[in-house]
This record gives C-alpha cells, structure tokens and sequence, in this order.
C-alpha cells in the first residue's frame, strides 16, 4: 500500500496547515492530531493501492489514504492525450445511461446527461430537459445562489457490463468503482478555481460552463466488498451548519450572504437543507449548509480520530496542490477537500449493524445529499451511504433482490430484452436465487423474474441476453 511513514515533526507541519488554511480547520470539539501523512507522490505519480487491511490490521488512516490516493488518480490527465481525465474516459469508465438505455454499447455519448439528444435542435421544438437535475432519494432539486439548476452525472467501472458473471459470486469483484458527480453553472471568472467543461444544458445555441461542484466515489476491494465510500466538495459549497467560518470572497455558492450571517442559528425563514423535486433549469436558489463537519458528531465512535485525520489530509493535500504552478493540471485540486467516508469493520456482519460501520457514521455531500444530512445512527432509517445501499451477508450483493449497487440494476435493466428461459422445475423464491442464476449466467444475467409453466417439472426464468 502506498502510505508514508510518520515522523514528529508532522505534528508541527499540521499546526501549521492549519493556521494557514482555515477553511479545513476542525471546530474544537475534533481538537486532536492526526498521526496520517499524505505524499506529493499521489499527485505527480498516482499509484493508488488496490486493497486495505481489514479488521484490526487497518486503522481509520489506511482508508483516508486510500480515498484521497484514488480521488487524486481518477482525477489526474488521461494518458491517452484525449485531455479527458481518467475518471471521464468511457472506455473505462461508462456514462449512466437514461433508464431503459443500454449503457455499455458501443456508441453511447460520453455526455449524454448534458446534451439535448433525444431530438435535433430546432426554433420549433421544445427543449427536453437533462434527465439527472435531481438528487437520490426522492428527487430533490437544487439551484445556486444565480438560481441554476445542478446536474449530475453518474460513472462504473466497465466490469460492471458483465452482468451474468457478477451475478454467480455473492459480492461485486475487486476494483469495482461508481462514481456520481455534481455540476453547476459557473461564469468564465470562476474557471480558475474549478475543475471544468462546456455543454449545452438549455437547448439555446451555444455551451455553458460547467464547474464540479460534488465528487462521490465507492470502491470495493476483495477485503472490503462492502465498497469504501468517500465524498468530496467544492470547498466554496457551503458553510457550517454550526460553525460558518468566513465565506469566500465571492460569496458561497448555495447559501446566501444574509442566511449564512445568521448561522448556527437556522432561522426558519432560510428554510435551510430542504428541497424538493423540479422540472426547471432555473428557481429560488437554495440554502444549505453542512450539518455534521467531516460527517462525524463528537459523540460518534472514535469521532474525534476521525475528523482529526480527514481535516490533517485535507490540509497536508491541499499545501502540496497550492505548490504547483497554476498551469499544472492537478492544481485546481487545491479547491476541493474530502468531507468524509465510511466502510465496516468486520464484512461478516450486514451494514445494518451500526457498531460495526466505521469513519464518517454521519457522512453526507451537501450537494447531493442535501435533505439527507440530519443522519441519526439510532433511528430506524440511518440516512448515510449504507441506508440507501445495504450490504448484506451471506446473502447476496448482486442480484435484482440486494440493494448495494443500484447502479449495478440500472446497467442490468438497461441490456436487458428479457427471454424466457427453461430451467427445470423452481420450487420458491430461494430456489430461484440458485437455478435462475446459473441459467442466466452466460445470457446477459437474471432479471430476478421467473416462471412455473409446468406444475412440478418445469419453470423459465427472465434471462436479459436471450
């Protein structure tokens, strides 16, 4: 793994850090110093590691190291020359298709969410709308302090596309990535401090400026098939829910100046951290801020350790990208900080059990996530990344019945023209779990429906390759 020793005088270079970029400083109630180092090697050559420790062989370092080393890799310049980066690439990486869409075919667009491709541009057709201006989880829609709406744009890895393989092992194989990504409109003065790209978003002649505002990436490895979730910001996103700090000199992107004046008080009136679904590319801007600083209370398990190490990478990261020369693709990095992540300790227990969850218990994006981020680990519904996708165990993880992937169906449904297949008798539902699988293993995998066509002798099951 690609972690670097540690030495005293970290400790000193973090104060310092810290001081010196207050933006990444943790309140009080996190006061603690991160024994976890960062390299500049992550940035000039990117390596990431391809597994962790599990158990008591990790510790809450290993992770963060981890996600910022694969952040950094998918985000460094493809080396093909194409001036993509890697995490853009779609040989690679596909792009999320609209429902229904197959999105591993060969000619799928490599911006579809972006561009108005359903019909050609004309004075007299309507415009349609990008499918993704919505967030998981109901849909909520959100608009910067100009009133524009955010888009977003989702990415697999393209071992994804063999979907009857994945589906004969209970867990997604090593190396699988998703990655979901925020954007919003930005004026060509704001280019210097995002990560950027053209497209037409209103059906108007002519590309708007996108900047990257959000950056989710899930990763699982063979030790940790419950995938590694991590989140990064824009760090001009959004103040603290509790502790502002001072806003940047153009103001924050999603709270205004008047409502984040007023925090940690949450005046009624702001209707902070809510929203609800639209169909409009421009409305009342929102106004959010982040409830739990680096995802963690104090109150959390091994809390303190936590916003301890993700503030001390922050800083330590963010040092090395402000060094590089503004022309260096990487610099613009220097804007963006990780809010947090989250994995289990020990994989022979489902997510559902709290005490087994690890890193940031409380982890939200603000911009994808917004009405998600009062995350209260003792309710029924804990509305962090392992609410919404559970691992289960010894279940499985990969077929239409589990819930980890929903970007896995998504890529299943979009293959699949379904057949019917014979597969001798099925007696019930588990059964089915078993025969349909391996039926189905080399015809584009099981679409989870099945069949009983002879009473006690034969059954078909939905097999998406025919």
């Amino acid at each position: 793994m690609n972690a670097t020793s540690r030495f005293p005088l970290y400790r000193w270079f973090l104060l310092l850090a810290l001081f010196a970029a207050p933006w990444l400083a943790a309140p009080s109630a996190f006061a603690a110093d991160p024994p976890c180092n960062a390299d500049a090697s992550w940035i000039s050559q990117p390596n990431p590691p391809g597994e962790i420790p599990e158990g008591a062989n990790a510790d809450f370092c290993d992770f963060y190291q981890f996600s910022w080393q694969w952040f950094l890799a998918l985000a460094s310049p493809a080396a093909d020359g194409s001036g993509l980066r890697n995490f853009q690439v779609p040989a690679n990486y596909p792009l999320l298709q609209a429902t229904g869409t197959d999105s591993c075919g060969p000619n799928v667009p490599a911006e579809a969410m972006f561009v108005r491709s359903v019909k050609a541009m004309s004075a007299n057709t309507p415009f349609v709308l990008p499918e993704r201006t919505g967030q998981a989880g109901g849909g909520a829609t959100i608009f910067d302090q100009q009133g524009n709406v955010v888009f977003y744009e989702i990415r697999f890895s393209r071992n994804l596309c063999n979907t009857g393989a994945i589906q004969t092992a209970a867990n997604f194989p090593a190396g699988t990535t998703e990655i979901k990504t925020a954007w919003r409109i930005i004026t060509p003065a704001e280019k210097a401090s995002y990560f950027w790209l053209e497209a037409n978003v209103d059906g108007v002649p002519g590309n708007e400026l996108l900047g990257l505002v959000g950056f989710h990436l899930a990763i699982a490895t063979a030790l940790h098939p419950e995938f590694v979730w991590a989140t990064f910001e824009h760090r001009s996103n959004v103040p603290e829910c509790q502790a502002p700090g001072t806003a940047p000199a153009s103001g924050w992107s999603f709270t205004s100046a008047n409502c984040a004046s007023q925090l940690p008080n949450m005046p009624p009136a702001c209707k902070f951290n809510t929203a609800g679904p639209s169909q409009n590319l421009t409305g009342t801007p929102s106004e959010i801020c982040r409830v739990f600083h680096d995802g963690t209370d104090p109150s959390d398990d091994k809390g303190a350790e936590n916003a301890a190490i993700v503030d001390g990478l922050n800083s330590q990261l963010h040092g090395f990208l402000a060094g590089l020369s503004s022309d260096d693709p990487m610099a613009v990095w220097q804007n963006y900080l990780n809010v947090g992540a989250l994995w289990e300790s020990d994989i022979k227990q489902p997510s559902a059990i709290i005490s087994n969850q690890r890193g940031s218990i409380r982890l939200a994006n603000t911009v994808m996530e917004t009405t998600f981020q009062q995350v209260n680990p003792a309710a029924s519904f804990v509305s962090n990344c392992f609410g919404c996708h559970n691992y289960a165990t010894p279940a499985s993880n990969t077929l239409p019945s589990a819930s980890l992937s929903h970007i896995f169906d998504d890529v299943l449904n979009g293959q699949c023209k379904a057949t019917d297949v014979q597969a001798g008798p099925i007696w019930n539902n588990d059964d089915a779990q078993q025969k349909c699988v391996q039926t189905c293993k080399d015809k584009g995998g099981w679409n989870g429906n099945w069949t009983t066509t002879v009473q006690g002798r034969m059954s078909v099951c939905g097999c998406c390759g025919g």
